[in-house]
């Protein structure tokens, strides 16, 4: 029978291929998911906002995050820091209903669609490594 932190160890090497980030020792930590890979993945994307691309921040849009903590990194959408911060009509200046209703975007539809895009980038790689370490594809691969 595995701890909780063994299957999550394991999940995260065997979903994700990489080892679980150590935490520091305190148990008061608490927070949202963190997952710096994911976030890089993000900024490499156009910006939602206005399209322009190789600009853009990994904006959190969620509600997960509590007091002066940020929401999950699940929850980014990529814009760009004008689109971001920085412009009058700007997410962060606006506020998140302002912004969706301006740019006509959904942040729950996004996030949704970002979230299984990256784990199917992430099951893709669990298989092309076993493929690769095995010489086989796994039986229900295709």
């Amino acid at each position: 029978m595995f701890t909780e932190q063994q299957l999550r160890s394991y999940l995260a090497w065997a979903v994700h291929g990489r080892k679980q980030p150590r935490r520091a020792t305190s148990s008061t930590r608490r927070g949202p998911p963190r997952d710096e890979a994911y976030l890089e993945w993000i900024r490499e994307m156009p910006c939602i906002g206005c399209g322009v691309e190789g600009r853009s921040e990994a904006a959190h849009t969620g509600t997960d995050g509590g007091m002066s903590m940020k929401a999950s990194d699940y929850s980014c959408v990529p814009l760009c820091s004008g689109c971001h911060t920085q412009a009058p009509g700007a997410y962060h200046r606006v506020g998140k209903r302002v912004f969706e209703r301006e740019q006509r975007l959904s942040f729950a539809d996004i996030v949704a669609r970002l979230n299984r895009e990256w784990r199917y980038k992430c099951a893709w790689q669990v298989t092309r490594r076993t493929v690769h370490r095995t010489g086989t594809a796994p039986p229900d691969a295709s």
